[in-house]
């Protein structure tokens, strides 16, 4: 579990670091307490050359599939536009995907919640006073994927979140 909060920090640095550099090519050097790191941008990749190696990211913002994300899209749901992608990283320890959105639905939290039922079986979490539920499906040293559903504003928002590759190292 610790390396997978590693991976999500890293991930979070990466996307603030992209946001940073912009959209063109482009070379920086970021101090931090664990050393210099050198971030080169170049389109949708970023390379951050540190101390420990080089670590390598392809970033896509568009709304992944139901294969990248590991679980099934609702019918019908719109998808958020801005509110997911992929990002896909190498380095020496090995190579990891992630791919996560948000989608919405006018249908009823019940229809949603049985419609995830069916397909995942019985959510891990559920609290039906605040319409949430959550499933965390796919567990392993290779993969997890986390599915949630919520009411939100007379809508239903479902989130999607696929972490997988060498996450166990």
């Amino acid at each position: 579990m610790k390396k997978v909060l590693v991976l999500l920090m890293v991930l979070g640095l990466a996307a603030g670091l992209l946001a940073v550099t912009g959209c063109g090519d482009d070379k920086t050097t970021v101090k931090t307490p664990a050393g210099d790191v050198t971030v080169e941008e170049d389109g949708g990749e970023i390379t951050f050359e540190g101390e420990d190696g080089d670590v390598s990211y392809e970033f896509t913002d568009e709304a992944p599939s139901e294969a990248q994300l590991g679980a099934p899209i609702y019918p019908d749901a719109e998808y958020v536009p801005g509110s997911g992608g992929t990002v896909s990283g190498s380095s020496e320890e090995g190579d990891f995907a992630t791919a996560g959105a948000e989608f919405t639905t006018s249908d009823s939290f019940e229809d949603v919640l049985d419609f995830y039922a069916g397909e995942l079986g019985e959510p891990t979490y559920q609290d039906t006073t605040m319409g949430e539920a959550t499933w965390m499906i796919d567990m392993d040293e290779e993969s997890f994927t986390v599915v949630t559903i919520s009411e939100e504003g007379g809508e239903v928002l479902i989130t999607i979140g696929r972490m997988s590759g060498d996450m166990a190292q």
